[in-house]
């Protein structure tokens, strides 16, 4: 990956949100009832409960059509998905709930602190939807998740941790997951991402300096999870394309790292106190530009 930031500008250049279905691949299995369908830009992961479907976070609205096609490949319907769980506040994690919802008729939970800006939405985020499309909408959570709440559906139980600093409200999620006959301990981290965070840009949007110091303790507060299948709310937080295809060559173990976890949040610590040091025009310069076709070798 070189000297490209995972945590920085990955967001998708003009040429692919115009065009969207340019970031669709066909989902695939992480673990025996875990899937990734998501697109090259927004993650979506699929628990099949035993007592239906649960999807963690959406992509933007103009992602829906890939991830509507990407449950049919795996042989789900929408119909079938029963919870919709948002990590955190921001378009490309909950742009297309409100019409899913529509269609399936599941539940939707968001963190509470979060919750507030789905129903008094913030002039950044009302911004934030129109940069990233058409189409994105707010919805109304039907549950409000507080730090140690779980989520339960069939075999499936999901501990959800505040984390904030992403945003006020990020959620990070954990639960245990059947590979190869064995049981697994998956966590996802709610939002890593930290050029928001600028003296500047919190400034501009309205939001309290103090995310700046709480991005830190998040950290620190999941550190010692135990996390054996470590997911990405972005899919090249965890490389999970890379994971798949050594998969596809035969590495059937891909997923499975009970190091990666603290590799991720060591390096997403780093980069976060070089980045404080770093001056407006440094921050420009430095990400000033999307990498996000560059990671993955695009022309």
């Amino acid at each position: 990956m070189g000297s490209i930031s995972r945590f920085g500008n990955m967001n998708p250049p003009e040429e692919y949100m115009a065009r969207p279905y340019l970031m669709d691949r066909e989902p695939f299995p992480i673990a025996d009832h875990l899937f990734f369908v998501g697109n090259l830009w927004c993650s979506s992961h699929l628990i099949d409960t035993g007592d239906g479907l649960i999807l963690l976070d959406t992509p933007c609205a103009c992602g829906l059509p890939g991830l509507i096609r990407n449950i049919g490949l795996l042989g789900y319907q929408v119909r079938d998905i029963k919870y919709i769980v948002v990590s955190h506040a921001h378009t490309d994690h909950y742009g297309a709930v409100a019409a899913l919802q529509h269609m399936s008729g599941a539940k939707t939970f968001i963190g509470k602190i979060d919750a507030k800006d789905m129903r008094h939405p913030p002039e950044y985020l009302i911004r934030m939807g129109k940069n990233f499309g058409h189409y994105n909408e707010f919805f109304i959570p039907d549950v409000e998740l507080e730090d140690g709440d779980e989520i339960s559906l069939g075999d499936t139980r999901i501990r959800c941790v505040v984390t904030p600093g992403h945003t006020s409200g990020v959620m990070s999620h954990f639960w245990k997951t059947r590979a190869g006959g064995k049981l697994w301990n998956v966590g996802i981290y709610g939002g890593a991402g930290f050029l928001a965070l600028s003296r500047e840009n919190l400034k501009k949007n309205g939001q309290p300096l103090i995310l700046r110091e709480e991005f830190i303790r998040s950290i620190d507060k999941v550190w010692n999870e135990k996390v054996d299948i470590m997911l990405g709310n972005h899919p090249f937080h965890n490389d999970v394309y890379q994971k798949h295809q050594r998969v596809e060559n035969g590495e059937k173990d891909a997923f499975i790292d009970p190091e990666e976890w603290h590799r991720y949040l060591g390096g997403l610590k780093q980069e976060y106190k070089d980045f404080l040091e770093l001056s407006p025009e440094e921050v420009a310069g430095r990400f000033g530009k999307s990498r996000l076709l560059e990671y993955y070798g695009i022309p």
